[in-house]
């Protein structure tokens, strides 16, 4: 079958968007091959994840987000803001509010458009999930996991784990130069003593006042990417809870696909809701033979 497809990406986490508005082009029994297929950076089109762009029964648009080994997430920041973009400039959803079903809830999209483009998405992302049943983490299930050392492979590490309706473990360290992220990553990605599904693992460093640089080693992808939305909210939320960062202020990060802003809400004790703030761009359009 001949699949017509966009590729997209935020920040340079770049994914396949797939249009399945009025009718699936890729069965659902083989959208997983389909996906491992594609996403091949060698073999396929190359990606950090497919996007399936549906109709949805009570919402705008339902968001279909896989990861490049055919496996089902539950969101993406950085992809949700491709879906935005998609589907104002296809005019399947021509809203400059609309709300987006996904797996991890109904997400709020404020789009800015400048003729007729779309230059910038504001996600609502929800409240993060700060107790480890919620997170995805072992123990007891109403505790916070904030600045705990982990020891995985012999090596200390001070984590702490946000949920953001996927999993995320996020580090401080001083020097980002100087992090192995693939080797240290998969350590932690993989200790599923503690993280029984897994994690997205996030090295940040402090730069400035509210100011920080990130790298992450994405679950799904397993290797590291050049920006991960949702584990950006997760590094914000983070930053307050080890209050590194003003939650009253815009957070910016620094990844290495570009620059994210992430707005909070409440207090450093009461987060109760993170908006991730930053462009999509398109890049090309095709169709793959599968």
């Amino acid at each position: 079958m001949d699949v017509k497809f966009t590729k997209m990406h935020g920040s340079g986490n770049d994914f396949i968007v797939v249009g399945e508005w009025e009718r699936e082009q890729v069965p659902g029994e083989r959208k997983a091959e389909f996906v491992r297929r594609a996403c091949d950076r060698h073999f396929g089109i190359g990606s950090d994840g497919a996007i399936f762009v549906q109709k949805s029964k009570a919402h705008d648009v339902n968001f279909v987000f896989y990861n490049p080994d055919g496996s089902k997430a539950e969101m993406c920041g950085n992809g949700i803001r491709c879906l935005a973009k998609y589907a104002f400039e296809q005019s399947l959803v021509k809203k400059m509010h609309m709300s987006a079903e996904t797996l991890a809830g109904v997400k709020v999209l404020d789009l800015t458009v400048v003729d007729d483009s779309v230059v910038e998405v504001k996600v609502d992302m929800g409240r993060p999930q700060l107790r480890r049943s919620e997170a995805q983490i072992t123990g007891e299930p109403d505790e916070m996991f904030v600045s705990q050392t982990v020891t995985v492979e012999g090596v200390d590490y001070v984590i702490t784990a946000v949920g953001m309706g996927n999993p995320h473990a996020i580090i401080f360290v001083r020097d980002l130069d100087m992090v192995d992220v693939v080797r240290s990553g998969s350590a932690i990605r993989n200790h599923l003593s503690l993280f029984p599904k897994g994690t997205n693992v996030h090295f940040v460093q402090q730069v400035g006042d509210n100011e920080f640089r990130i790298r992450t080693y994405e679950r799904g992808v397993e290797d590291e990417t050049l920006a991960c939305g949702t584990g950006i909210c997760a590094a914000a939320v983070a930053s307050v809870l080890n209050r590194k960062a003003d939650i009253g202020k815009p957070l910016r990060f620094h990844a290495r696909g570009g620059d994210i802003k992430v707005e909070l809400e409440g207090t450093p004790d009461d987060i109760r809701n993170a908006y991730l703030i930053g462009p999509s761009e398109e890049a090309f359009k095709g169709t793959f033979s599968f």
